[in-house]
C-alpha cells in the first residue's frame, strides 16, 4: 500500500450515471488482487472515496463508478491528464480456487469488482448473474462474454432478461446449471441482495460464498472504525478485515 500520484488516462461515460476511469500504475498492476479497493482524494472534498479495482490491462488500472453524491459527481467531470491522488491497494480481496466451478452475482454497480475477478478465473464452468434496475444499467457484459462466462440477466422493469430480482433468477436457474464440486460463489451488491442470497444458499450448503460489502469509509486503513459491520464473530472493519467476507459470517 502506498500513496500514488498519477493522471487520468481516460474517462468514459457508459450511461447517464455510470463512468469508467483509467490511469497507469505499474505498482498497482503488480500488487493488486481482485476484491481490493483504492482510496481516491477527490477535488473539493475532505474524505477520500473508496472504489473497487474494476479491471487491469497491462499497466492500466480501471475503476467503475456511479454518480450518487458530491464526490462521484466531481469525479465524473475529470478529464484526461487531470491529477489523481490514490491510496492503495487496500483491503482483503477474493480467494481464488483454480479448480472450482464459479458463479458471480452482481447487483447494480456491484458489478465493478467482479470483472477483475473474472480476469483471474481462467478455467472451469463460469456463470455471471447480473441484476439491475433496467437495461441501461447492464454495463460491461460484453467483457464477461469475452472471458467465457455464461450470462444471466435480471432487470426490475423487465427491459432485459428476467423481470425481477437477480437472486430470484439464480433460484430459478441454479438447479439446471449442472455444476460440479467444488463450487464457489462471489457476490457484490446492496445488503438486501446479499441477505436474500444468504437465505437462498442455506438450501445449498455445498456452495461456499464470498461477498464484497459496499460500505461508507473514512480512513480506509482500519483506524477510524467508521466502516464496521456486524459479523457472527463480532464487529469487523470492512476496509481492513474485508471488504470481502465469507457470506456466512455476515448473515
Amino acid at each position: 500500500m502506498k500513496i500514488l500520484k498519477t493522471q487520468v488516462e481516460e474517462i468514459k461515460k457508459l450511461n447517464h450515471k455510470i463512468y469508467r476511469l483509467s490511469f497507469k500504475s505499474p505498482y498497482l498492476a503488480k500488487k493488486s488482487e481482485p476484491g481490493q479497493f483504492l482510496h481516491f482524494k477527490i477535488n473539493s472534498t475532505i474524505l477520500r472515496r473508496p472504489f473497487s479495482i474494476h479491471k487491469i490491462e497491462g499497466q492500466n488500472i480501471f475503476i467503475l463508478f456511479k454518480v450518487k453524491g458530491k464526490g462521484t459527481k466531481i469525479l465524473s467531470t475529470y478529464k484526461k491528464g487531470d491529477f489523481l491522488d490514490i491510496l492503495g491497494p487496500l483491503g482483503k480481496g477474493f480467494k481464488i480456487y483454480p479448480s472450482a466451478s464459479v458463479i458471480l452475482v452482481a447487483g447494480g454497480i456491484g458489478i465493478a469488482p467482479l470483472l477483475f475477478l473474472a480476469q483471474r478465473i481462467e478455467k472451469g464452468l463460469r456463470f455471471l448473474f447480473f441484476g439491475a434496475e433496467s437495461k441501461k444499467e447492464l454495463v460491461t457484459l460484453s467483457e464477461f462474454k469475452k472471458l467465457g462466462f455464461k450470462i444471466f440477466v435480471a432487470t426490475q422493469d423487465g427491459s432485459e432478461g428476467f423481470k425481477g430480482d437477480v437472486v430470484e433468477l439464480l433460484e430459478k436457474e441454479i438447479s439446471s446449471l449442472n455444476l460440479s464440486s467444488p463450487l464457489k460463489l462471489y457476490a457484490c451488491g446492496p445488503n438486501s441482495m446479499l441477505y436474500n442470497l444468504a437465505q437462498l444458499l442455506k438450501r445449498f450448503p455445498h456452495i461456499e460464498a464470498f461477498a464484497s460489502l459496499e460500505q461508507f469509509m473514512g480512513c480506509g486503513v482500519g483506524a477510524c472504525l467508521g466502516c464496521v459491520t456486524s459479523t457472527k464473530e463480532g464487529y469487523k472493519r470492512v476496509c481492513k478485515d474485508g471488504p470481502v467476507f465469507n457470506l456466512k459470517e455476515i448473515f
